[in-house]
């Protein structure tokens, strides 16, 4: 719950007292997400106003149990917004991530919501995701439910404390560490880096990020950003067996070079691009393979069947599962480098 005076106020974590959190985290215990939050009012001085909800967390432990239960409360009260950004935790408690102080954005459930999206929008590794996409997922016959993991980095304790607020290294902080892959609503394991960016890929998502590729014998040495990509995903049916096909089309920019290249020369920049293709390639089927090997279609791809086909599809929902960890995965990738910045060669280059 915010503390008003403490939010309004110009003083950094503090209120008129000069020392006053900006929130108060109150918890209650019951059978039922309702009950629960009603007999919270025991302890809390105001009625909890649902329609000002920013984040539903979700822990690690309860999302390996299933979450197909705990979003009905949030579906079927007309307060809560189904806009609701959702997270799952990562080795920490739920309520602990409210508890740590955030800089920046004084109440904790804003700054985590901001740092998502930006993410999302800039580096994308991980996934911007609402209760309402949540729900399409678990009700939808050919698609897994994905959601963003959230960790503290940190000493847990003192990151609750004003102090944490009061200096330039934090003592704790919360991070937006990778993705769950779910399989029937239940956290089976976790996407990181590479994957999750290929799973976004995928998905058509990606507004920005930054792709490094090889230089001669350099490694990593030329960052590339990506400015658009656009991505299709076709399936056809052959002898009853499904095969999907993804389309990238992108176009990028060079934001660092550190190697001797002629940037100036057209098959120099033509090189860059078959390497960008490559790698873009290689992230997308990391992530398909990751997703089958857990048999979890976390991509959609039996929605892209049933649009197809939907007389194949009927045949084959039932044991979809099984069928999405040996499906043909085809991936065409197309990649343009429009601009190398405000110069042309590198400082190396003679």
């Amino acid at each position: 719950m915010v503390n008003p005076g403490a939010v309004a106020t110009g003083a950094t974590g503090g209120g008129s007292g000069g020392n006053t959190t900006p929130v108060t985290v109150f918890s209650g215990t019951e059978k039922t997400i309702f009950k629960a939050v009603r007999k919270t009012s025991q302890k809390v001085p105001r009625q909890l106003f649902f329609a000002h909800l920013q984040l539903l967390i979700i822990g690690e432990t309860i999302a390996k149990e299933g979450i197909q239960d705990l979003f009905d409360f949030f579906e079927r009260n007309p307060e809560t917004r189904m806009t609701t950004k959702v997270f799952v935790t990562r080795d920490v408690k739920a309520g602990t991530m409210l508890k740590i102080l955030t800089p920046v954005e004084k109440i904790p459930a804003n700054g985590i919501a901001k740092q998502n999206e930006l993410a999302e929008k800039i580096w994308a590794e991980n996934v911007n995701i609402e209760i309402i996409d949540v729900v399409k997922a678990l009700e939808s016959e050919g698609r897994e439910p994905i959601i963003s993991g959230v960790k503290i980095v940190g000493d847990l304790e003192e990151g609750k404390k004003n102090s944490n607020l009061e200096q330039t290294d934090m003592a704790a902080s919360a991070e937006i560490k990778g993705v769950a892959l779910f399989k029937e609503g239940k956290l089976k394991s976790w996407l990181d880096g590479d994957k999750v960016r290929g799973l976004l890929w995928i998905q058509n998502k990606i507004e920005s990020s930054i792709i490094t590729t090889d230089c001669k014998d350099e490694k990593e040495a030329i960052s590339i950003e990506i400015g658009r990509a656009k991505t299709g995903v076709t399936a056809e049916v052959l002898a009853g067996k499904p095969i999907i096909h993804i389309n990238i089309r992108q176009e990028g920019y060079l934001g660092e070079v550190e190697c001797p290249i002629d940037l100036t020369k057209k098959e120099e920049i033509t090189k860059l691009e078959k390497e960008w293709e490559r790698e873009t390639k290689k992230q997308v089927m990391e992530a398909v393979k990751a997703a089958q090997s857990k048999k979890s279609d976390i991509f959609g791809f039996g929605e892209a069947v049933n649009r197809e086909n939907p007389k194949a599809w009927e045949k084959m929902n039932k044991d979809w599962n099984k069928t999405f960890a040996e499906i043909s995965v085809d991936v065409k990738v197309e990649a343009f480098i429009r601009l190398s910045g405000k110069r042309n060669n590198p400082l190396e280059q003679k």
